[in-house]
């Protein structure tokens, strides 16, 4: 996995419209009597682009805010993230397909189908594409205990190099919208 110093392309947000959201957390830790944050560590990390830190950053603010937490010295809990990028080579490989000079074609004489056409069953050459996953993953711990709280991961499937950081918010909304989680006496995770 790549992180970091992918300078603004990780972002999750180019060609395709699909999330994918998964979150665990502590049961034992109070999270749902949290009102205040802290934030860990308060710099970019070296390689990342400052400037996509700060937006990604601004982002949780935001979003926390808008759901009524504030940001305190001494916080009920003390949240971080981290953005990756991984990329991958997946190909449409269905075997046989419609080549060849064959019979009937759109391309015979005169337009009218006929010999001399493309069609015919032949080998067939799969599309090879590299389909990037782009990831932002928020930690969250317990301001008292220190210890890890919630964390949750958005994915997405890039078939882009472009970055669109108009997307931004919308994906720390999703990945936040089960912060914190619907119900402290679930056990396990929603993996």
């Amino acid at each position: 996995m790549r992180a970091f110093p992918l300078v603004g392309a990780f972002l999750l947000l180019t060609a395709c419209e699909y999330h994918n959201v998964q979150t665990d957390f502590d049961p034992a830790i109070p999270i749902a009597s949290y009102r205040t944050y802290t934030w860990l560590p308060s710099e970019a990390p070296r390689g990342m682009n400052p400037l996509m830190f700060r937006r990604v950053k601004d982002s949780i603010d935001r979003n926390l805010a808008a759901r009524g937490y504030t940001q305190a010295d001494q916080a009920d809990f003390a949240i971080t993230f981290t953005v990756g990028e991984r990329d991958r080579i997946e190909a449409d490989d269905d075997g046989y397909g419609w080549v060849g000079p064959g019979w009937g074609s759109w391309r015979g004489w005169a337009g009218w189908g006929g010999w001399g056409g493309w069609g015919g069953w032949g080998p067939y050459y799969p599309d090879i594409y590299t389909v990037t996953e782009r990831s932002i993953i928020i930690d969250v711990y317990d301001g008292k205990t220190h210890q890890p709280a919630w964390h949750g991961v958005v994915k997405r499937d890039s078939y882009s190099g472009r970055v669109d950081y108009s997307r931004l918010d919308e994906a720390v909304a999703k990945v936040l919208a089960q912060f914190p989680p619907q119900t402290a006496a679930r056990t396990g995770t929603s993996y």
